[in-house]
């Protein structure tokens, strides 16, 4: 199971922020996030963590937190 730093680590290595990320960012006000980069976030989950995540409980995530939350319950 990641831990929350862990899993923000792995996170923040998908974008190119200046802004630090945090457990508390709210993902998808980020500069950088677009569609693409949703499927890219989804993506790494299973790569690293080998957790996928319903498009539904994706949609209803608003920070980094919450997908740390889906992805420790799966």
């Amino acid at each position: 199971m990641p831990t929350p730093q862990n899993f923000l680590q792995v996170f923040s290595s998908l974008f190119k922020e200046d802004a630090a990320i945090t457990t508390h960012s709210k993902f998808r006000e980020l500069e950088e996030w677009s569609s693409m980069q949703a499927l890219i976030v989804i993506a790494a989950i299973d790569e690293h963590f080998g957790v996928t995540i319903p498009e539904r409980d994706f949609r209803a995530a608003h920070t980094v937190s919450d997908l740390y939350q889906l992805t420790i319950k799966q």
